[in-house]
């Protein structure tokens, strides 16, 4: 069987390639077809280039016609038996051919763009207040009306999407809503867990004396602020209190230091590790005891189920995440302590530095349930049975 897989983003993109990965371990032949990439591997058979813009994305006709057209072309030289669609831009261009495909929804995409909207007139109304002159107030006004006709855009055919193909999504909170949006039996759910190749080699935890936290993230560009992962004062709690632990920041360079070392860097209480390759990353993470997500409460966090919570499982940290983050606790129950406010998780973890010999037996517990139950391969079949219902 030959497989497309088809995003409008580039590679590296760790879902598409264990996508495939699973795929290529059934003899499947698989390509790929996105924005110039440069993937570390040779999973593919062949990757192909596609010129996608952002009018391409806001369906401009020209625009939208110039994509299609390269992706006939594809299709006509890769003879694809089905093309596995990456989130709705390309779900919704491929529908507009004749080949079975299915949609893989990355993220429910009406919470999505929401939160694109509403990052982007944030900083509208921030940059407003510098007295703009007609001009540009008119440019802000056409910008916020082409933001709310994406929005409508993206509702829609997320809606004609899930009705009418197989839809693969991440979570059982976005299923629930795709089933009902597409009024739809037809939804399949393969999270965001590991490959047992990743995990295979990570030790039982050790037991340690002294609290230590983790957070494992990458910075958003330009200094970009994201509404739903506002985690704004998190580190000033390990530098404000000396009951807390102290906390290691691993994908996050040290905001004092522009050219940290290769060992990392830190202050008294707060060590900047940088990008680490992903199994230097769980060796660092079994330093700890705890794994954080900070992210401030926000009424998207029922759709998003961030991987960094099954990494901390993995490497064996109990997890300490925002109660608004449903999903992490749905799967991961009592090896997850959830908190309101900042306030209420220093109180977390002054629990947490009181009871050492607890949480060690959590992390006995989290590490083994992450082994048996937290892997891609437990639930890559949902896959290959939404390829057989398209």
């Amino acid at each position: 069987m030959r497989v497309l897989h088809l995003s409008d983003y580039a590679l590296p993109d760790w879902r598409i390639e264990k996508s495939a990965i699973s795929a290529l371990n059934r003899n499947y032949q698989v390509f790929f077809a996105g924005l110039p990439s440069h993937p570390s591997n040779s999973i593919f058979s062949k990757i192909y280039e596609i010129n996608w813009t952002p009018r391409a994305r806001r369906a401009f006709p020209y625009y939208w016609y110039c994509v299609k057209k390269q992706l006939k072309e594809i299709i006509r030289e890769a003879s694809p038996d089905i093309v596995h669609a990456h989130n709705v831009f390309s779900a919704k261009m491929v529908s507009e051919i004749d080949i079975p495909f299915v949609y893989d929804d990355h993220e429910y995409w009406p919470s999505y763009v929401r939160r694109q909207i509403e990052s982007y007139n944030s900083s509208l109304e921030q940059s407003s207040r510098n007295n703009d002159g007609p001009r540009r107030i008119m440019q802000k006004t056409i910008l916020k009306l082409l933001n709310y006709r994406f929005l409508k855009l993206g509702l829609r055919w997320e809606k004609q999407l899930v009705s009418s193909t197989p839809t693969i999504t991440v979570s059982e909170n976005i299923a629930t809503e795709l089933r009902q949006l597409g009024s739809t039996s037809k939804v399949f759910i393969t999270p965001n867990f590991p490959m047992t190749n990743e995990i295979k080699d990570i030790q039982s935890p050790k037991f340690h004396k002294e609290l230590i936290s983790v957070y494992a993230g990458i910075e958003p560009k330009n200094n970009t602020k994201i509404a739903h992962r506002n985690m704004e004062g998190f580190v000033d709690i390990f530098n404000r209190y000396d009951d807390v632990g102290t906390l290691t920041m691993i994908g996050v360079e040290d905001p004092s230091n522009n050219a940290p070392s290769p060992s990392g860097s830190s202050n008294s209480r707060v060590t900047y590790k940088g990008y680490l390759p992903r199994h230097l990353m769980y060796q660092e993470m079994q330093n700890s005891s705890v794994g954080i997500v900070p992210f401030r409460k926000h009424w998207s966090h029922k759709y998003i189920s961030p991987n960094k919570a099954y990494e901390y499982a993995h490497a064996g940290l109990v997890v300490l995440c925002t109660s608004s983050l449903v999903p992490i606790k749905n799967i991961l129950s009592d090896y997850c302590i959830t908190f309101e406010d900042y306030e209420d998780m220093i109180s977390q973890l002054r629990d947490c530095r009181d009871n050492m010999e607890k949480i060690y037996e959590k992390r006995l517990g989290v590490y083994q349930f992450a082994k048996e139950n937290l892997l891609w391969e437990n639930y890559e079949q949902n896959i290959f049975d939404a390829y057989r219902a398209a």
